[in-house]
């Protein structure tokens, strides 16, 4: 009898259309192998592939085996499984005759290595191939003209409706409110990459394989206009018809952090100085550091060390620049607060918008809650069967006790979550507090503020503040800050340094 390999192949697209199913496909192929008298030796698959290249795993395996092992024939359903493309078809053809190997193509019936059948066939499948290229992407252009991203969906938003090109999307019940807590995280400058990967891993948040999401993803999300409306296409953007997981401002904020990720994260230091990425030098410009200098008997009223800021090109360099004792520094800065105040427009909106948020939060949490319910029933009910399989002998005790207490894990960790959610979504009456403390009495509120929430309101008001021969000469505000400031919001009676002025 004859020997024979069979090749398969779908691309992406065809996967859903039964006519072109790999099952299908082999079938097919199988039958006809049969009925010409051929043993079939190997079938080959390339699933998900395109036939516009021959850079296919399978593919390149049946090329290399026919070198060592050659057959009577190749099998394939039509030509179209086998090469888009004219060029590649001509010379993988010449190779075949070369070997004595036939062909043979069912849908063509019968040999395609002779004559200029299998050319013409070849040229006709490029056709095809060019014609429903351009076909996708007209489709995909017009999915974009009618408000919709013609690709699929970043992480927390599931594909709805129609097939391929004419598939919507619509935030994930239980990722959605995740991916907004992660930007409103992040948002803080309280936060590195790897603290959130650790936190969405808790959320039970992974990547399709199975592992948590990789810093490099993690930074794709937070880069992502998607989420807050915007979706592109072949250099054009504009607003989608998607429903928005974040808004635009809370987006920018990100960016913002993103961009001044140096400055804003307050880094787990073994002293961590309040005015550390925010003092810069007049005189070369270079970012002021802070060190201790310890004694135990020249500074013994002092617990025996004391703090200087001072810029790091001091002794080197000709700065000229001296030191600055830490308190010292931070009381000129403590100052310039006091005559700060917010107007009362402002306050009155702070509360309003205080109060959206907390009835908004409440809401998200019930969101959250519900996917969390969906997801401990799913585990409950895989824990099930499981048991059930046990009961029936249909599963290996080893394989039960491994899988049972993956599910039991989770389920726990779920619970936990869920009672955590129910703790958040209770009126944070300090929270409130805070908020309204900081806007009615701005100095007195910094003033009593532990070092981390400090740090909260300098970044607030200031990018940089600049300091010469030991005084703060000039501020940099935030773009927040000069809003405020434009809307009449921040009202600032004098500055408490002479020198001091806003840029």
């Amino acid at each position: 009898m004859k020997n024979c390999y069979v090749y398969l192949r779908v691309s992406t697209d065809e996967q859903a259309n039964e006519g072109f199913s790999l099952d299908n496909q082999k079938r097919s192929c199988l039958d006809y192998a049969q009925m010409c008298g051929y043993h079939v030796k190997k079938v080959f698959e390339d699933g998900g592939r395109s036939g516009k290249t021959t850079d296919r795993p399978a593919f390149q395996e049946l090329l290399a085996l026919i070198q060592e092992n050659s057959v009577d024939a190749v099998i394939i359903y039509k030509i179209d499984r086998f090469a888009r493309n004219v060029g590649d078809f001509s010379n993988i053809r010449k190779q075949f005759k070369q070997l004595g190997i036939k062909l043979l193509s069912v849908s063509e019936n019968g040999d395609v290595t002779e004559g200029l059948i299998g050319n013409i066939f070849a040229s006709v499948a490029e056709w095809e191939s060019e014609v429903n290229g351009q076909r996708t992407k007209d489709a995909l252009m017009q999915k974009f003209r009618e408000g919709w991203q013609p690709t699929p969906p970043p992480i927390g938003y599931i594909s709805i409706g129609g097939d391929r090109e004419r598939k919507t999307c619509e935030p994930d019940p239980y990722v959605a409110p995740i991916i907004k807590e992660l930007y409103e995280l992040y948002a803080t400058g309280n936060y590195s990459i790897l603290e959130l990967q650790e936190w969405l891993s808790d959320k039970n948040l992974i990547s399709k394989t199975g592992t948590g999401l990789g810093h490099s993803v993690i930074c794709n999300i937070l880069n992502n206009p998607f989420y807050y409306g915007l979706i592109r296409w072949r250099g054009e953007s504009k607003i989608g018809k998607h429903i928005p997981i974040i808004t635009r401002e809370l987006f920018d904020t990100c960016q913002y952090v993103l961009a001044k990720h140096r400055n804003f994260l307050l880094r787990r230091r073994t002293h961590n100085f309040l005015l550390r990425g925010f003092i810069y030098c007049a005189e070369c410009g270079q970012r002021y550091t802070a060190e201790w200098h310890k004694n135990e008997h020249k500074f013994k009223h002092r617990g025996g060390k004391i703090g200087y800021y001072h810029c790091i090109k001091l002794g080197r360099n000709g700065c000229p620049a001296p030191y600055v004792e830490i308190s010292e520094l931070e009381k000129l800065v403590e100052k310039e607060f006091k005559n700060m105040q917010f107007s009362q427009e402002f306050i009155d909106a702070v509360v309003r918008k205080t109060r959206e948020r907390l009835e908004n939060n409440r809401k998200s949490a019930n969101a959250v809650k519900q996917g969390m319910l969906n997801q401990k029933t799913a585990l409950e009910t895989k824990r099930n069967k499981l048991e059930d399989a046990l009961l029936d002998a249909t599963i290996d005790r080893d394989t039960f006790k491994r899988k049972h207490t993956e599910i039991h894990d989770k389920i726990l960790n779920l619970e936990a979550q869920i009672q955590e959610t129910d703790a958040q979504s209770q009126i944070d009456i300090d929270l409130i507090d805070e908020v309204l403390a900081f806007t009615r009495n701005i100095y007195q509120t910094y003033k009593d503020a532990p070092t981390y929430l400090k740090r909260h309101y300098l970044r607030f008001f200031y990018e940089k503040l600049i300091v010469r021969n030991k005084e703060v000469v000039e501020a940099v505000p935030t773009p927040i800050f000069l809003s405020l400031q434009a809307n009449q919001a921040v009202i600032i009676t004098a500055f408490s340094s002479p020198a001091l002025k806003l840029l």
